[in-house]
């Protein structure tokens, strides 16, 4: 019997680390390939997209994805990290009454790039940046591309500010958080993040570890239609999917598209294709 093969949509909690719930998830379903579509800092919560056996050859696709948070930033204090787990670096006392949410839209949607955290699971010479920031040792990050496609003011408090953001990929909202604080002329931290959407799936659709088990995890699975509404979904004959698993190409009538999801009448993900002039080929097979 095949492996199970699948999305599961985990709403993780704080306090534990991204691997953590791919730990839990191995334990709970006895599956020991798992991956994600992109890390959660221990301290945040909100939507983790796991993907169990070969579906891992997928998270490519999502991870490319646009994230959506919800945030808190602290006004008056930095710290090492950029979130609550730092020790505190820097003050300052000039905490403004108000701010101007169309000001702050206005700079953080002109960004370009953002230097990522020292702490930060960023690969640098095949090890971590928090690594080499653990150690203490001097680690200067280049800084990313980033795009801000949405961002507005949610709630103003002295001396805390939410707000929601729908970034590019490679964007560490502790850097925006760091950003929007120099932007008011002071220093600040994030101490409440939220990952509340990956492309056009919520968290709203996500699950908790608790409410996973070895029974039902399978009809847990997320439908792939949903997750990945960017792809033409296609399902081949019997005689086309033999010969796409042996590297071959078949006819496919069609737009050129890169990026065919392949199916089984059962919904299941057999692999993906790309068309090019009425013919298709194999790019990824899952089995």
């Amino acid at each position: 019997m095949p492996e199970p093969s699948g999305f599961l949509l985990v709403d993780k909690p704080a306090g534990c680390s991204s691997f953590d719930v791919v730990r839990q998830l191995r334990r709970i379903t006895g599956i020991r390939k798992i991956g994600h579509t992109g890390t959660l800092d221990p301290f945040a919560t909100g939507l983790l997209i796991c993907a169990l056996g070969s579906s891992t050859r997928l998270c490519k696709y999502l991870e490319a994805e646009d994230k959506t948070y919800s945030a808190t930033l602290r006004l008056g204090i930095q710290t090492s990290t950029g979130d609550t787990e730092g020790e505190v670096i820097h003050t300052s006392a000039n905490i403004p009454a108000e701010v101007d949410p169309e000001f702050l839209r206005a700079q953080v949607s002109q960004l370009l790039e953002l230097r990522p955290p020292r702490h930060s699971a960023l690969k640098v010479n095949g090890r971590p940046a928090y690594a080499y920031a653990r150690r203490g040792e001097a680690l200067e990050l280049d800084p990313r591309p980033v795009r801000i496609s949405e961002f507005s003011v949610l709630d103003f408090a002295p001396p805390d500010l939410s707000y929601r953001c729908r970034v590019s990929k490679g964007t560490y909202i502790r850097s925006l958080s760091e950003y929007i604080a120099q932007c008011l002329n002071c220093a600040g931290h994030t101490v409440a993040l939220r990952r509340e959407a990956i492309g056009g799936t919520g968290v709203g659709e996500a699950r908790s570890l608790e409410a996973l088990n070895a029974e039902n995890f399978r009809a847990a699975f997320y439908p792939t239609r949903k997750l990945m509404p960017g792809f033409e979904f296609l399902t081949p004959s019997t005689a086309e999917l033999e010969q796409l698993r042996n590297g071959q190409s078949v006819s496919a009538p069609g737009q050129d598209n890169l990026r065919i999801l392949l199916l089984d009448e059962a919904e299941a993900v057999l692999g993906v294709a790309r068309r090019k002039d009425d013919i298709m080929y194999p790019v990824i097979n899952l089995n």
